[in-house]
């Protein structure tokens, strides 16, 4: 009597199914790496887009504190005139100042705020691949309408552009919203003019 012989094996639909819940895995697994990679990415490229514009927004704001009076301004442009530091402490009058200018440009496809001081060439202070092209928020003193009021802050018109109003601009909100690789980052910030006085350097920064 002959014993027949059987074979333990897969069948063709058994190592289909096999091999496709093996992609389907490997998918999962590559699309949640990926996601993580990516998800790191942009955090750093945001951590590192806020870090700049925060230390190199402080020449700005010091520049600001330091001044004298706001010469020119516009959504994407300024120009004062400031008190030097580190020169001769005897000066007086307008020989105590210098002019500084910041302005926004776009230069070959990126948004670049410069400045200048004393006519001297430009230098960059910041560049993004988009900036808003709305930046400085001045604010003038309203006197008191009654003897001993409330002295007030009106939003200063930049088209009007009134060289009343603008000499007593004593109140800057700067707002930088800026977009790198994908990612945007809103920096604001107010400074009070005329406080250098008050060695403060650092100013209160928010983030959005």
């Amino acid at each position: 009597m002959s014993r027949r012989r059987t074979f333990a094996g897969f069948t063709l639909v058994e190592l289909l199914m096999g091999m496709a819940l093996t992609v389907l895995v490997g998918g999962v697994l590559y699309l949640l790496q990926s996601t993580g990679m990516s998800t790191a990415a942009r955090g750093t490229v945001r951590l590192t887009l806020q870090s700049e514009m925060r230390r190199k927004m402080e020449r700005l704001v010091n520049d600001l504190r330091c001044s004298n009076e706001v010469l020119e301004v516009s959504p994407t442009h300024l120009r004062l005139a400031r008190f030097r530091i580190g020169d001769d402490e005897d000066l007086t009058g307008d020989a105590a100042l210098t002019t500084v200018t910041y302005e926004l440009e776009r230069r070959k496809g990126r948004w670049t705020l410069y400045r200048s001081e004393r006519g001297e060439a430009p230098i960059e202070i910041f560049s993004a691949d988009q900036i808003d092209q709305e930046m400085f928020f001045p604010y003038f003193e309203q006197p008191a309408a009654e003897e001993g009021g409330p002295v007030t802050f009106e939003p200063f018109d930049m088209k009007s552009n009134d060289s009343g109003q603008r000499k007593r601009i004593s109140f800057m909100r700067i707002r930088i919203r800026a977009k790198q690789n994908r990612e945007q980052v809103v920096l604001t910030t107010a400074v009070t003019l005329r406080t250098a006085h008050s060695r403060i350097v650092q100013p209160n920064w928010k983030f959005r």
